[in-house]
């Protein structure tokens, strides 16, 4: 079965809303549970949060460097951006994009999806509108707690992440950081935060690479991520459209280094 997990992160400064949609056929509940109860948390009560990881929490930012490597072995990944100036929106929006999404992907006739709180008014409205936009065939769990469907909290991690990187694009935020041992570049050497966190996630993103380019255009593999995992609201403006499209349309899969 393919399972599907959807949360989001909202950006006022950058005036944009940003869910990550988490795609795996693993039991990746399991997993997370798991990495939880080995960093002193409670499985049933507590969660990873994003907003959580901070040099006072520092169990917190294991659980986020386990939860990364989950993502990057077992899961692949998309994203859904909408405007915060139609933040209401919000959950008709993740519906579009994820039919998209789904229309064209293989990913199966047994499908569940798992989307987070606050996308909706109630269950019940999620699940009309699910049936509006022929995603009612599907197993559907909406308005769920994270820590009740952990793999919500993979999606979690994959919003925050991606909204640094879409906040880098704007010019918001220039944070250096060291390059690290494994790196394949000089462990002291400072690299945009930005490039650090694509550089995680590059392999993971839904998408096609383009092979007429890469035969006869400049030889280096792409992978396009529109409409296979990339969604980007009508409702966006052009300004926040291209610097979405500059950030995740295209992601380069060749060597860095």
């Amino acid at each position: 079965m393919t399972r599907i997990y959807i949360d989001d992160s909202v950006h006022e400064r950058g005036k944009f809303i940003i869910s990550g949609v988490v795609k795996t056929e693993k039991d990746i509940d399991i997993q997370i549970a798991e990495i939880l109860i080995e960093n002193g948390f409670d499985k049933k009560t507590d969660e990873f949060k994003s907003r959580l990881c901070s040099p006072d929490n520092p169990a917190m930012i294991e659980v986020r460097k386990q939860l990364n490597y989950i993502i990057r072995k077992d899961c692949k990944i998309g994203l859904i951006i909408l405007p915060i100036t139609h933040k209401e929106k919000i959950g008709i929006e993740t519906l579009k994009g994820l039919k998209k999404i789904i229309d064209n992907n293989n990913f199966g006739e047994k499908i569940e999806i798992n989307i987070d709180e606050n996308y909706f008014k109630n269950s019940h409205q999620g699940m009309k509108l699910c049936s509006e936009f022929g995603l009612d065939n599907y197993s559907l769990n909406l308005e769920v707690d994270s820590a009740e469907k952990k793999g919500i909290q993979l999606a979690d991690l994959v919003a925050h992440t991606c909204s640094t990187m879409l906040l880098e694009e704007l010019g918001l935020i220039n944070k250096k950081v060291k390059a690290g041992k494994g790196s394949g570049y000089d462990p002291d050497l400072d690299i945009e935060l930005g490039f650090e966190l694509w550089a995680g996630l590059r392999y993971n993103f839904l998408g096609e690479i383009d092979m007429e380019r890469f035969e006869n255009g400049d030889g280096l593999p792409h992978n396009s991520t529109e409409p296979f995992g990339l969604y980007i609201s009508e409702y966006c403006n052009r300004r926040l459209t291209k610097k979405v499209r500059n950030t995740f349309s295209e992601i380069y899969l060749g060597c860095i280094h």
